[in-house]
């Protein structure tokens, strides 16, 4: 029988079930940042389009109950680019803003109702999971990310459903008010199901950030409570999106990284956004691939950050400029009561490029969109001073509790000999392990551990944990040269590396940013760097469900008898994993399981 591919006319690669892999080891010494170059000669460029013409879209948002659609559409980026093929839910590109109250249970159906990939040159059938149905009949799973879910409901990369399936999840959102975002999660696609559109902003409401005018914290809210939807995207001249960052690696694989070299808020190219003189409140949700972002304000005014990935910190922190990792989010306080009508003033990025970036000569991209004030003065109540703690507040963070256990976590390159078309065959790993691994760290419910990410890559890495929520304790330098070179030989790929790092400390441990201080459950984690965090795992009473609790993935019901490699199979647990979505796809990301036995 032909296959997909052959009768489409594309090439077929067969993929190795498990690849020979080598790692490389890091530079000898720790090397600094690097600036970003303006263009990268390597590289894809969009064509020329004037910034700040379209405006800031505000999104729809509406209960997280009841059913949305993934499905195909068709969607301008930029008044000067065409209409192009992308992917969204209930739209034809990105999400609604979903949202919840905590404490009361949202169920909410995800039918798959999309027809061709738009970016189906752009699979690469060696990603574990990934076949030439993917192009014409794409997989699709949705994680709701930073919420404590049931494990049949968690958006598992392999439990999947093609065209015609639906997807039922639970969420009994047992957790404070804070920004999360659903997106795809499907195995070996998920950074081109999420770089086409599927990915939406999720808000949990509680008591005290309800979300209302009169919500007890004096936080702004309705048209001065806005989501910012940050992404980096590169366009073609027909307006179509084009996932490779370099023509050095060819089209059909995956490239270890994605760079687009066009800021996007809320799917518009460097939108403008009309501003009342007074305080808003931006929910910002930075959903790039893989880029990392130090984001500040054109004439260097300053802003508050009043909550993180999982909530409110104790109270605002006052700065200039915040560093943000592909998956992570901020809740800030901006006030333009200071501009005059007419005055504008843009959101900016000044990140460095790491070494690893540098390779592939990742371009800078300095602007994100702009505000120009208008002449109504806004929402001018103060700003709160305090947001735990007190009367008709909610409590104060915890303090830092003691570990019951400490785990150190590798993050390793690899050599990749099964992809010989590559100019650079890499791929990334944690702990020297496959996702495929029976190596599983068994987790006790209700403990508290110290988790050390050891980062001897050339990258840094946005690492997410999927369940758990927990605190930075900070990042300390390394020598990763000598760490290597001290417990040569590595393994053959499949067998657990992870030795203590400890030995090998360069400097002090350096205490996380004041607005890393709150519950987080994605850390950027810095190359040659040991980032440290106390991990707490919740207790099945405080779950309400068993997070050890096996379930099914689809079956052929679901997938329209396209096999997928795992049809009807029995899944287990929660992962962890880098949110650099090409590192994710291939192969940084490992099971974990939460149980007593």
């Amino acid at each position: 029988m032909a296959t997909a591919g052959a009768m489409s006319g594309r090439p077929v690669r067969v993929a190795l079930a498990e690849p020979p892999v080598f790692p490389l080891p890091p530079a000898p010494i720790p090397v600094p940042d690097l600036p970003a170059p303006p263009v990268n000669p390597t590289g894809f460029h969009s064509p020329p389009i004037r910034p700040f013409v379209d405006a800031l879209p505000i999104p729809e948002i509406r209960s997280a109950d009841g059913t949305v659609t993934a499905r195909s559409g068709s969607h301008r980026f930029h008044r000067d680019l065409p209409p192009t093929q992308t992917l969204g839910y209930d739209q034809d590109h990105l999400g609604p803003v979903l949202e919840a109250r905590s404490g009361e249970k949202s169920e909410l159906s995800i039918h798959n109702g999309i027809g061709a990939h738009p970016l189906a040159d752009d699979i690469d059938t060696t990603m574990r999971h990934a076949t030439e149905f993917d192009r014409s009949d794409p997989r699709m799973t949705v994680h709701l990310h930073g919420a404590p879910t049931a494990p049949a409901s968690d958006g598992h990369p392999m439990a999947n459903w093609r065209k015609g399936g639906t997807q039922h999840n639970t969420y009994d959102n047992r957790q404070e008010a804070a920004t999360l975002w659903y997106h795809d999660h499907a195995m070996g696609i998920t950074r081109l199901n999420i770089y086409a559109g599927l990915a939406g902003p999720y808000l949990v409401r509680d008591q005290w950030d309800t979300g209302r005018a009169d919500n007890p914290l004096g936080l702004p809210t309705g048209e001065f409570e806005v989501p910012l939807l940050i992404q980096d995207r590169t366009f073609n001249a027909d307006g179509s999106l084009q996932a490779r960052t370099t023509f050095l690696l060819p089209q059909g694989y995956n490239q270890s990284a994605t760079f687009g070299d066009v800021a996007c808020v809320n799917g518009i190219a460097w939108p403008t956004m009309t501003v009342a003189r007074g305080r808003y409140r931006f929910r910002i949700v930075q959903g790039s691939n893989s880029r990392t972002y130090r984001f500040r304000f054109s004439n260097n005014m300053p802003f508050l950050v009043i909550g993180t990935d999982q909530g409110l910190l104790d109270a605002p922190v006052r700065t200039t400029s915040i560093r943000l990792g592909a998956g992570e989010r901020a809740d800030i306080l901006v006030d333009f009561g200071d501009l005059s009508a007419g005055e504008s003033v843009e959101l900016c990025n000044d990140e460095p490029n790491a070494i690893g970036n540098a390779i592939f000569l990742v371009p800078a991209l300095p602007t994100i969109m702009r505000f120009t004030a208008g002449t109504s003065s806004g929402h001018r109540a103060p700003a709160p001073t305090r947001l735990r703690g007190g009367t008709g507040l909610p409590p104060r963070l915890p303090e830092l509790a003691e570990p019951e256990r400490v785990r150190t976590m590798t993050l390793l390159t690899h050599l990749d000999t099964a992809r010989p078309g590559a100019v650079l065959p890499g791929m990334l790993s944690q702990n020297n392990l496959p996702f495929t691994t029976d190596d599983v760290e068994m987790i006790r419910p209700g403990t508290v551990e110290r988790w050390d990410i050891v980062n001897i890559t050339g990258t840094e890495h946005p690492i997410h944990l999927h369940l758990a929520k927990f605190r930075v304790l900070g990042r300390q330098p390394f020598w990763a040269g000598s760490y290597l070179a001290a417990h040569l030989p590595i393994p053959e790929f499949g067998t657990r590396w992870n030795p203590c790092a400890d030995s090998f400390v360069t400097a002090p441990q350096q205490a996380p940013e004041p607005w890393e201080s709150g519950w987080k459950d994605t850390v950027l984690a810095p190359t040659d760097c040991i980032t440290r965090i106390l991990v707490y795992w919740p207790t099945i009473e405080e779950l309400g469900f068993d997070p050890d609790l096996p379930f099914r993935a689809p079956g052929d019901h679901a997938t329209h008898g396209h096999h997928g490699g795992t049809d009807g199979q029995t899944l287990q647990g929660y992962i962890w994993h880098c949110h650099n979505l090409d590192h994710e796809d291939h192969d940084m990301m490992l099971p974990f399981r939460i149980t007593d036995n």
